[in-house]
């Protein structure tokens, strides 16, 4: 009682404790302050377990030489990595190890169902940033999101969130209503988004894995003028791991405009087929399902690209009318002028012709 106590103390004033704990310890703890939600602390437990068994698993795998070579097509649409074919076998472990009925919904394997009557839902990406990872990169995480199981499961539904890196020692918790933390090597803290002084400042992440380029770059080209020398754009190839960089206060925004780019400029999709070969790719709600949660209960503005909430959209399809799209940021004012400067560029998108888009378009 007394480490609770303390550990409640410390989210008002927002500063970290010092327990030297070990992180299993210290999401106990994270638990414990939940107390009065046992269905959030339940489902923060089965996405902490479920995290930490698939990191175990990939993570001495990720320097393999043939990690990154391209074996199929996932139920996503997405291509398969060999990469990912072990963070699959490690999830169907992780799964059976759970001893109760779950729906598990995974980006290669789509919704699976391990016993009768299941009451929790997992949203698992058991590798978001395959390429990265494939390439050396630490932008790469373990991304698990738990709901009650129901007929359409959204967004809105998800209760808890765990986000772990693979190249880091570095875990992401957060349930609704609950609060946010991160646990590493020097403890528990929970996490505090810090916008810079200026928006001239910011430092955010674009994401471009099939994205058609001249629509993409053409909507944040005024957003990268603003921010390019004092601040700076980045590109990840992992939705989650920039969301929860963001909620940490290391970054400051995060754009991924898929759907608008779908709906508002390519709705025939003939652009993104070119650019998928063959087929339409985009964000989908398994990326950014736990992360989305985490940043938003840390503090951040967290919405789809035209300003809208994300909580209708669907957990288990990856139709491309469920295609998602995210704007973060690290404060209100700062979203907004994102947003502003981003609704601008569509305007722009307004004015490419059809001959232009596409790959080759002149």
């Amino acid at each position: 009682m007394t480490v609770t106590t303390e550990f409640s103390r410390c989210r008002n004033t927002r500063k970290a404790p010092r327990f030297g704990l070990t992180q299993s310890e210290a999401a106990a703890i994270i638990r414990a302050t939940m107390a009065g939600n046992l269905e959030a602390s339940e489902a923060l437990h089965v996405a902490e377990k479920i995290a930490r068994e698939l990191r175990s698993a990939i993570s001495p795998a990720l320097d393999r030489p043939d990690i990154g070579e391209a074996v199929g097509v996932a139920a996503s649409g997405d291509t398969t990595f060999s990469a990912d074919l072990i963070a699959e076998d490690a999830l169907k472990r992780a799964v059976d190890e759970l001893k109760v009925p779950v729906a598990c919904y995974s980006e290669d394997e789509g919704l699976v169902e391990t016993g009768p009557s299941p009451e929790w839902l997992l949203i698992v990406d058991p590798i978001d940033g395959t390429r990265p990872a494939a390439a050396g990169l630490e932008t790469c995480v373990v991304s698990v999101a738990v709901a009650r199981l129901c007929d359409k499961p959204v967004m809105g539904d998800v209760v808890a969130g765990a986000v772990y890196e693979l190249r880091r020692d570095r875990l992401y918790l957060g349930s609704r209503g609950g609060g946010a933390f991160q646990v590493d090597a020097a403890g528990l803290q929970p996490l505090t988004p810090r916008p810079p002084k200026e928006f001239c400042e910011l430092r955010w992440t674009l994401e471009t894995v099939a994205r058609p380029a001249l629509f993409n770059f053409t909507a944040v080209r005024r957003l990268i003028d603003e921010t390019s020398l004092r601040g700076s754009l980045f590109s990840f190839s992992s939705s989650a791991f920039s969301l929860c960089q963001i909620a940490a206060g290391r970054f400051s925004g995060m754009v991924d405009l898929s759907a608008r780019i779908l709906r508002d400029c390519d709705p025939e999709a003939g652009y993104m087929r070119q650019v998928g070969h063959g087929r339409i790719m985009g964000m989908w709600a398994y990326d950014i399902a736990a992360a989305a949660l985490i940043a938003t209960e840390a503090g951040c503005v967290v919405t789809d690209a035209w300003g809208g909430s994300l909580d209708d959209l669907i957990l288990t399809r990856c139709d491309p009318q469920d295609m998602a799209s995210c704007i973060c940021a690290s404060s209100p004012e700062y979203h907004a002028r994102m947003l502003e400067l981003i609704n601008a560029g569509f305007e722009d998108c307004r004015n490419i012709s059809p001959a232009q888009s596409g790959p080759g378009g002149s």
